[in-house]
């Protein structure tokens, strides 16, 4: 590969690993590459919404802000937006990488953040206009040629021409480029893909309003989208079901912040209405995160905790949603009505993991995550000089994922140094 640009270190994947790798390898004097497949930086964490009551529930996501704004400005950390890795080669110890990026139509350096591209798109309900609720990324605003018209057949305009003239920040003829890397190390924290909460089909996920993944939960809640319940009243009846994509027979291992998460998100909802009923239906009470015990010991006495996963849900005529479960003691059956119901989806591999792994050639792990050397070596793969951040190697939370990503930059820059 000719004209390659040479790094230290390349990280692949902007989420809360890979930020928090780059950084840390900034501190420890080295220019880093940050590659993200998406337009924006954060990953899915950064989407995730602070969980305080009157007190903070420890729950991570203000960690994610900290860094976003640490990244953009620090100016040793080179960004590749809206690119992704083609081929990967070694020689002579160094990696040989060859990205390739999606038309950067909106200018960084002139984007104001208006928003006009995104309302006067023809095909913006297609998501030819995306845009992101993190503040932190600049421009907030990009164009995916997939859904853009322009891109399909020249036949639209309306964005370049909509943009203030002050602006002029959008060129829809700006092309695709391919780049070459060459980096002595690599990061992978490529980050993980949510479980389906239509795995448990019984649920009833997509067929009724009122029942959300996790996920879509966290983004209302941060967005300040607003929950309602049947009568378009906020939900006074709201279960959580936990375990929805994690040990069951296709995803045998725990997701391992299902418990946490959920418990945070009843105690605020609890905390924002307190005249609500919250239920949360569990297997096993897994890991919660920090100070464990008082988080379970408060969320006991502020809501109802029950030892049991539904087996059916229907549709009941009022608009409500009828619970149908074993009880803990007895093993009778119960019916219970809510208003709401959150599936707590578990953490799932990448859906590029096995592509990224063969271009890498590296091993995956039998549920699709990237396999690590070993227990001792949690961020180390059998390839030297390429090391995992983050869910990319396995479930985790937040701060789990910034601690491996420090260890893999501290243990990256320390392989530089020998190389």
């Amino acid at each position: 590969m000719n004209n390659q640009t040479r790094y230290p270190v390349v990280v692949l994947g902007g989420g809360i690993a890979g930020i928090a790798a780059a950084l840390e390898l900034t501190r420890l004097g080295h220019e880093v590459a940050l590659v993200e497949k998406t337009p924006f930086f954060g990953g899915r964490a950064a989407h995730l919404c602070c969980k305080a009551t009157d007190v903070c529930q420890k729950c991570g996501a203000c960690l994610v802000q900290e860094r976003l704004k640490a990244l953009f400005q620090e100016p040793r950390i080179s960004l590749y937006p809206q690119t992704e890795l083609l081929e990967s080669s070694r020689q002579n110890g160094l990696f040989h990488l060859r990205l390739q990026q999606q038309p950067l139509v909106i200018n960084p350096e002139r984007c104001v953040d208006c928003g006009l591209c995104q309302e006067e798109c023809p095909a913006a309900t297609q998501g030819a206009i995306i845009t992101t609720s993190v503040t932190q990324n600049h421009p907030r605003y990009a164009v995916d040629p997939a859904a853009c018209l322009y891109f399909q057949d020249g036949s639209c305009r309306v964005c370049q021409q909509i943009c203030p003239p002050t602006a002029r920040a959008i060129d829809l003829e700006q092309p695709e480029k391919t780049m070459d890397l060459a980096a002595e190390a690599v990061i992978v924290a490529t980050g993980y893909r949510p479980g389906d909460p239509a795995c448990r089909s019984h649920y009833g996920y997509g067929r009724h309003p009122q029942i959300l993944s996790g996920v879509e939960l966290e983004e209302r809640l941060k967005n300040g989208t607003g929950l309602v319940g049947p009568d378009r009243e906020p939900p006074r009846r709201v279960a959580f079901i936990q375990c929805v994509g994690s040990r069951d027979l296709q995803h045998p291992y725990c997701s391992q912040v299902c418990c946490g998460y959920t418990l945070r998100l009843a105690r605020l909802l609890k905390h924002r209405q307190p005249e609500a009923e919250i239920t949360t239906f569990y297997m096993d009470l897994q890991n919660t995160g920090r100070d464990a015990p008082r988080l379970q010991a408060e969320a006991h006495r502020e809501i109802k905790v029950v030892r049991a996963l539904p087996g059916d849900l229907r549709a009941a005529a009022d608009g409500s949603l009828r619970l149908r479960y074993l009880h803990e003691e007895n093993a009778a059956a119960v019916e219970a009505a809510f208003d709401l119901v959150v599936l707590s989806v578990g953490i799932g591999p990448g859906a590029d993991n096995a592509a990224l792994a063969a271009l890498l050639q590296v091993e995956l792990t039998p549920d699709g995550f990237f396999q690590t050397s070993g227990r001792q070596q949690y961020t180390e793969t059998s390839q030297p000089g390429l090391f995992l951040a983050g869910t990319a190697s396995g479930p985790r939370d937040i701060a789990g994922c910034i601690t491996q990503a420090l260890a893999a930059a501290r243990q990256a820059s320390q392989y530089v140094q020998k190389s």
